[in-house]
């Protein structure tokens, strides 16, 4: 598996998995097994996020098509919404100085190669690539969004604190990049 740093020739393949994996065409039931996203992106929010940390996009070995992506901003960037809350949430907490946040998320694996430990790479990737510029991810999770709070809670992460935006219950996930691969170096 080949992950790199998305560029603007990925942006279409991008808002086709964000798409699809919306699960607007899901029922209630199976939202809450396959997991969503949230949201929606236009192609000039996506080249903007390349142009910052950067979205990584994993490919099979000489493939072009990108089977997952994971998603990173500077926490400092959101404008709104509930990355803006879970920001400020977690910048008010002081774990970390602001500079030194970034948001992770979303997330979304095509539905023909998860299970596969994909997202685990994408995260080590992104820690590995990230842990000079950023000392803690935060992550927010939807509490409808049962599949996604059990992957993260998988993961070496912290729920670090809750949230009601618009009506809508969220968990906050921190986690410290360094400490994420000291983790997996442990255990692979």
């Amino acid at each position: 598996m080949d992950i790199t740093r998305s560029d603007s020739s990925d942006i279409q393949q991008i808002l086709s998995i964000l798409n699809a994996s919306k699960g607007d065409n899901l029922t209630a039931e199976q939202r809450e097994t396959e997991g969503f996203t949230q949201g929606t992106l236009a192609a000039e929010k996506l080249a903007a996020i390349q142009s910052e940390s950067g979205i990584f996009v994993s490919r099979d070995a000489g493939n072009s098509l990108i089977s997952g992506l994971a998603m990173t901003s500077p926490g400092g960037v959101a404008k709104n919404g509930p990355a803006l809350a879970a920001y400020q949430k977690v910048r008010e907490s002081g774990v970390a100085k602001a500079e030194k946040i970034f948001l992770y998320g979303p997330v979304s694996v095509r539905k023909g190669y998860r299970g596969k430990g994909i997202l685990t790479q994408l995260l080590l990737h992104i820690c590995r690539t990230l842990q000079a510029d950023f000392a803690l991810g935060v992550a927010f999770v939807d509490k409808e969004n049962h599949k996604s709070l059990l992957i993260h809670r998988h993961y070496p992460m912290t729920e670090s604190g809750e949230f009601t935006l618009n009506g809508r219950d969220y968990v906050i996930f921190t986690f410290a990049p360094r400490a994420v691969l000291a983790f997996y170096q442990k255990t692979l």
